[in-house]
């Protein structure tokens, strides 16, 4: 807001100057006085109010003036209003109606502006609650532009959750309530206490700070903090360190800093709506517990100290957001929360009472989304797990993750929660059923909230995990058998996506080491669940059908190698003889023309190896185009049959140094190859499919 407001105080003093000059006085003058010039703040717009509709001539005298304004490099847009079109155009649109109530006076006539000052305080200008809803529904829209989280891993500093953003609303709502316009004034009303103030104002700061740096490596107005210009911007502030470590502290802070305005900010709005613009009638009310009642639908405290007398207690709230699920905490309770998080000392875990509670919030209703994210949110898992706060908003410095550690492993929990819904059957059908087999699903959220928790502080992160779930486990009462599984599917958390992406998942010898990895089905079980998650909350666009494929075939081999022992390879002549049996199937149902003997004729020449690496459908694809072909190279393109991208399907005479030339070819167009399938015929023909 400072920089803003300087910008304000700018243009009056430029205008001023402006008059004073004896060169346009003459031009100008006449204009300046029957009319009034304010500045937004918000938009660094300028509005010429008049106060009446302004002739042609006047029109064009304001247009030089604009332009003028352009010329001495005021990058500013400009309006010429009436009084009645102000009302109108700021009841028909809100962001109109936040730049004319925030609006500033910079020179003309001031009589003019105390009556847009009273226009926009009537209650029939948007009331306050039609206001506060509106800007609220705005913050909605704009927090899922950003997925709902301040943890993206290139922010933005403006909008952002917990970005500057969030500041405005708080001062637009006590702008359109008391006319506060800024935090100590908002403090000074007791919209706020002097901690939340301090909190907020520190935060606001170091946004600033972060901001003036990046506009002073930018050529154009740009607030994202993309991470080609983090380091720039780490140095300018004075953040050191080797390789990444400066760039970490800043923006560790920085996270810490969104983070607080969004907490603050949500409580501090969730509070102003409780005690202004709703009833206090008590419709409903529910006594749940010693400590704890729910009241219209918001829990309550029963007993303001509990928080700090009983610390335990802390963990019953969301244990109750569980069992009510249209309950909301109330802003008091939000309040007494912080403070005693605050204050505490020493980690919650330290309480057997506290861990008992702790475990039980696993197996409750949507216990991620109603109980541990809004932990996360609050700050209780940094209370409860000392590994918690070293990753709290942690940076990943690589091509796939875009979010923090935290907020990555809080979306995979969530995610595995999700494959309990009716629609992740059609998404993800292996997950949705293993999901509903398990009886208790607490080991594999455990695991989930375990598998990242080491990044950041060298060595091996998944072995390092391990190590930290063993200690939690022990601590919390696991047995021998619980603590082993937990802690194999921590370090071994990356195993199944490894292998099914980067080895020959048909090889059966290769299906034979993964089986004996993973030892039995329940394993399996646990870890192609975490594995989904894992790579759906890294980044929702490196999931695609073709992974898919490939994890569900790895899947299925494996469970076909337990049921038949871990003693032989497996037999791949079954699954090969499915697929040509399925794939004559849909020849006879598309070409009627293709006989038996045709197809018997083409397929003679293939190994076994084609009818196991191609599905049905490529494979009477394939043969019908062989069918019709009397060529020398036939080249294909299709995405009907590729799993998740484009298959090129090449046949044609073997010969030196063909897949070269096809991949060097393929990559000439700009088209990455995720798998190749590479098979001769017994006549030495190629089979080839990329994709």
């Amino acid at each position: 807001m400072s920089k803003l407001i300087y910008l304000g105080y700018f243009c009056v003093v430029a205008v001023q100057t402006l008059l004073g000059r004896q060169i346009i006085r003459n031009k100008f003058l006449f204009v300046l006085s029957p009319i009034l010039l304010i500045v937004s703040s918000l938009l660094k717009i300028i509005l010429i109010l008049t106060d009446q509709v302004p002739t042609e001539a006047l029109q064009e005298t304001l247009g030089q003036f604009v332009q003028f304004l352009w010329d001495c490099g005021f990058n500013v847009g400009q309006s010429i209003r009436t009084l009645a079109e102000c009302e109108a155009e700021g009841m028909a649109d809100i962001t109109v109606a936040t730049n004319l109530l925030e609006a500033r006076y910079l020179i003309g006539n001031q009589t003019l502006f105390k009556q847009l000052v009273a226009l926009v305080q009537l209650p029939t200008f948007w009331s306050k609650t039609d206001f506060c809803q509106a800007k609220i529904q705005e913050k909605n829209e704009r927090y899922q532009r950003y997925n709902n989280t301040s943890y993206n891993l290139e922010p933005d500093i403006k909008y952002s959750p917990g970005g500057l953003r969030d500041l405005h609303l708080l001062y637009w709502i006590a702008l359109r309530h008391n006319g506060a316009k800024n935090l100590q004034e908002i403090l000074q009303a007791g919209f706020i206490h002097p901690a939340e103030y301090a909190l907020l104002l520190k935060s606001q700061q170091f946004l600033f700070k972060v901001r003036y740096a990046l506009h002073l490596i930018l050529k154009h107005y740009d607030n994202r903090l993309l991470f080609d210009r983090q380091l720039k911007v780490s140095e300018l502030l004075g953040f050191q360190g080797e390789g990444n470590q400066g760039v970490e502290a800043m923006m560790k802070q920085f996270f810490q800093a969104l983070h607080s305005i969004s907490l603050l900010s949500e409580l501090l709005v969730k509070h102003y709506q409780e005690h202004f613009l709703t009833s206090h009638e008590v419709v409903s009310e529910q006594v749940l517990d010693v400590n704890f009642s729910l009241i219209n639908q918001s829990i309550c405290l029963r007993h303001r100290q509990c928080f700090e007398q009983q610390p335990e207690s802390i963990l019953d709230l969301f244990y109750y957001l569980t069992q009510y699920p249209q309950a909301e905490i109330h802003s008091s309770v939000l309040r007494e929360l912080y403070l005693a998080l605050e204050q505490r000392q020493g980690y919650l875990c330290d309480l057997p009472t506290a861990r008992e509670k702790f475990i039980r919030l696993f197996n409750q209703p949507n216990a991620i989304q109603r109980a541990f994210f809004p932990m996360h949110q609050y700050g209780v898992l940094t209370a409860y797990l000392p590994q918690w706060g070293n990753i709290v908003g942690l940076m990943q410095f690589d091509l796939f993750h875009c979010y923090t550690v935290d907020e990555h492993i809080l979306r995979v929990m969530l995610k595995l929660e999700s494959f309990l819904a009716d629609e992740a059957a059609k998404n993800h059908p292996i997950c949705h059923q293993i999901m509903h087999q398990i009886s208790d699903r607490t080991l594999l959220y455990i695991a989930a909230l375990f598998h990242d928790i080491a990044k950041g502080r060298g060595g091996a992160h998944e072995l390092l995990g391990a190590e930290d779930i063993r200690e939690f486990a022990a601590l919390h009462g696991f047995d021998q058998r619980e603590t082993e599984t937990m802690a194999w599917l921590v370090e071994q958390h990356l195993l199944m996506s490894v292998t099914a992406q980067r080895r020959d998942i048909h090889d059966p010898e290769i299906v034979l080491s993964f089986a004996e990895r993973v030892r039995n089905q329940v394993r399996l079980d646990y870890l192609t669940c975490l594995t989904i998650a894992d790579i759906v909350a890294t980044n929702e666009t490196l999931w695609n059908s073709w992974k898919r494929s490939l994890l569900a075939t790895l899947y299925d081999y494996t469970t076909q190698q337990f049921t038949q022992g871990l003693a032989t390879l497996l037999d791949n002549q079954v699954k090969a003889e499915e697929h040509r049996h399925l794939a004559l199937l849909e020849i006879r149902e598309k070409n009627t023309a293709l006989s038996e003997s045709q197809i018997e004729k083409l397929w003679q020449r293939c190994p076994l190896d084609y009818f196991l690496r191609n599905s049905p459908q490529q494979i009477s694809w394939h043969t019908q185009l062989l069918a019709e072909f009397r060529g020398d190279v036939l080249v294909k393109v299709s995405n009907r049959f590729s799993a998740g991208g484009t298959e090129i399907f090449i046949y044609t005479n073997d010969r030196p140094n063909l897949f070269n030339k096809v991949v060097s070819t393929i990559g000439a167009k700009k088209l990455s190859i995720h798998d190749a399938q590479i098979i001769t015929t017994q006549d030495g023909y190629v089979l080839d499919s990329f994709f």
